[in-house]
């Protein structure tokens, strides 16, 4: 029975191992797919069609899962509907107002509102 090389002798055999994915960044992006697959073979890198589609796909998406800051989402508490978390974070200022006045009590709103008005007026 032959014995199984091991990873370590193969990789000290063939030299330095390559990261794939920074290799296959560091092509430019007009080169077609199957071009970078031929160049690596040129450069005795084994590659995949959908290694290469793969690695330049995760390169395009943004930090953070994709999610844009001004639709970032609070975290809901459990039992509370879908979407409550979104309101105070984006969409139309009437209904973030809404919010904030339910959560601080409808008096301390009215109190709120009465000192802006104030403050417009010229008073203190």
């Amino acid at each position: 029975m032959a014995s199984k090389k091991s990873k370590s002798a193969n990789a000290k055999k063939s030299g330095a191992r390559v990261n794939k994915s920074a290799w296959i960044r560091s092509q430019p992006a007009s080169l077609s797919a199957k071009d970078v697959v031929e160049k690596a073979a040129d450069e005795g890198i084994k590659l995949s069609l959908a290694q290469v589609y793969t690695a330049r796909s995760t390169a395009k998406r943004k930090p953070g899962g994709g999610k844009s800051k001004e639709v970032a989402e609070v975290k809901r508490g459990p039992g509370r509907p879908k979407g409550s978390g979104r309101a105070a974070v984006s969409g139309d200022l009437r209904k973030q107002f809404m919010v904030l006045a339910v959560r601080i009590g409808s008096d301390e709103a009215q109190r709120l509102l009465d000192r802006i008005v104030d403050v417009e007026a010229g008073g203190n």
